[in-house]
């Protein structure tokens, strides 16, 4: 850890611009996932002449500048959800070239990902935190002649986006149970936000966890060529569960925006332990339907806890 003046940091951005592709992501409306598993990409190209199958050149290094503490916590857990059952290999061939540089004025205690950490002190001084050895690497190299600090100052705490959801996402086990139970046991909950919701998945797009997609092929008109690619998909749209045939497992936009919590709260606990959320807020500041994500999960954990307690007090 170091302590840094202004200038230090700002001959370790002019160095790092230099040496990668630099892209400045503070103030971007899409999570960093699309540089990772971007809107639509091609997979492979096969052509049909000498039945060769080629795949895109990986991306040349590159520098992700300005994340927040939210938007690292989403890579760390969106690494872990791209790893399983199997490596996405275009996923990780993306998120091998890039070093994550955080820029933060909140306080915390354990770094929630990234390579580099830049905390604000004041005007003129940052704490510099290396997390990982490319981190550190990096700032070895390009300030070499930096000294750790054995005492850095406190970092000044700022007002966290959506609080409560960050207090309730501490217990995720509670928010599964309580999601679950609501399907049945709030069923006018879900008809009230199927009024509401518009199902144009904008909510999916935003999230810098949500991952679905959907695989297209195409030949080219002379049928020499013929792609693959994968473009984003939300389940909240009309044909995310449609079948071979027809049938469709979420005809109602009701099942529709349901699953899509229940995939983030419910099979997101039972498959890694935690809610696939990290409360940044986007998905609330950009729904058209002004649904306020964090209160219907209060009220939700509210309803299940009073349900609760009916249940305990007649047995």
């Amino acid at each position: 850890m170091w302590c840094i003046k202004t200038s230090e940091k700002e001959k370790l951005l002019t160095a790092l611009k230099g040496a990668y592709d630099f892209r400045d992501v503070s103030s971007s409306d899409l999570p960093p996932k699309k540089l990772f598993f971007p809107e639509r990409e091609i997979t492979f190209t096969h052509l049909v002449k000498d039945g060769s199958v080629t795949t895109p050149p990986p991306p040349r290094k590159f520098v992700l500048y300005g994340l927040s503490l939210r938007d690292l916590e989403a890579i760390t857990c969106l690494d872990e959800i791209m790893s399983a059952p199997e490596k996405d290999y275009y996923y990780f061939r993306r998120r091998r070239r890039a070093l994550l540089i955080g820029v933060t004025g909140e306080a915390f205690d354990v770094p929630p990902g990234g390579d580099i950490i830049i905390s604000s002190i004041d005007a003129d001084t940052s704490k510099l935190l290396s997390v990982t050895e490319k981190g550190e690497r990096a700032i070895k190299k390009h300030l070499p002649r930096l000294k750790k600090s054995k005492s850095p100052q406190a970092v000044p705490v700022k007002n966290d986006t959506m609080p409560d959801l960050r207090n309730l996402l501490m217990d995720a086990e509670l928010l599964k149970v309580a999601v679950e139970w609501s399907w049945h046991g709030y069923k006018k909950l879900w008809e009230k936000l199927s009024r509401e919701c518009l199902g144009c998945g904008i909510c999916t797009y935003v999230c810098p966890l949500c991952h679905c997609f959907a695989a297209e092929d195409s030949v080219a008109l002379s049928g020499d060529e013929a792609v693959r690619c994968r473009r984003w998909d939300a389940c909240t749209l009309p044909v995310f569960a449609r079948l071979g045939g027809g049938e469709d497992m979420h005809p109602g936009l009701r099942e529709r925006y349901y699953n899509w919590f229940y995939h983030k709260f419910v099979r997101g606990y039972l498959e890694f332990g935690r809610s696939e959320c990290v409360a940044c807020g986007r998905c609330q500041r950009d729904c058209p339907a002004r649904i306020d994500i964090e209160a219907v999960l209060l009220d939700i954990v509210s309803a299940y806890s009073k349900s609760a307690q009916r249940r305990r007090r007649y047995r």
